[in-house]
């Protein structure tokens, strides 16, 4: 029994491992997400800053920063915002953060399963501002105040 476990774990060891974090340099990610409406959204190279939030003060930090920017104006300046939002009780999710989401004016891209950001850097309580140039990593900054992320976006 003792081998068969052993054996298992060498099998499933390359699977269980956690992701290796984003590096300078690195290619953007591909990217095809859920927007808080349902539509998939695929994120392009043409990408300036990646916004990300994995919980709920550093997505209260980016509602306030995002409070009434369009899509259109996040599209134009190169910014699409990405939200983890695996780590909330499903319950939650259907009953109260989705329906409040959906009344957001900005465009908020959901990871459900955590799978496709967690090598995304990432702070408790702040955002993440991943910016890109040409389609590659260059740098992330941490903002836990919603006036210096909105001037950080030039928004």
């Amino acid at each position: 029994m003792k081998k068969q476990i052993c054996a298992l774990a060498m099998l499933l060891g390359p699977l269980m491992a956690p992701a290796s974090a984003l590096e300078l340099g690195q290619p953007l990610p591909y990217l095809t997400l859920d927007d808080q409406h349902g539509e998939a959204h695929t994120v392009s190279a043409e990408l300036n800053a990646l916004v990300f939030t994995r919980d709920k003060a550093a997505s209260d930090v980016a509602t306030e920063a995002l409070t009434g920017v369009t899509p259109e104006q996040l599209a134009e300046s190169g910014i699409v915002y990405v939200a983890d939002i695996s780590a909330m009780p499903a319950i939650i999710t259907k009953m109260f953060a989705m329906p409040k989401m959906r009344k957001q004016s900005f465009l908020t891209l959901l990871d459900n399963q955590g799978a496709a950001t967690a090598n995304f850097p990432a702070e408790e309580g702040k955002v993440s501002v991943m910016r890109f140039e040409a389609g590659q990593f260059q740098g992330v900054e941490y903002l836990e105040d919603g006036d210096a992320l909105r001037t950080r976006l030039g928004l």
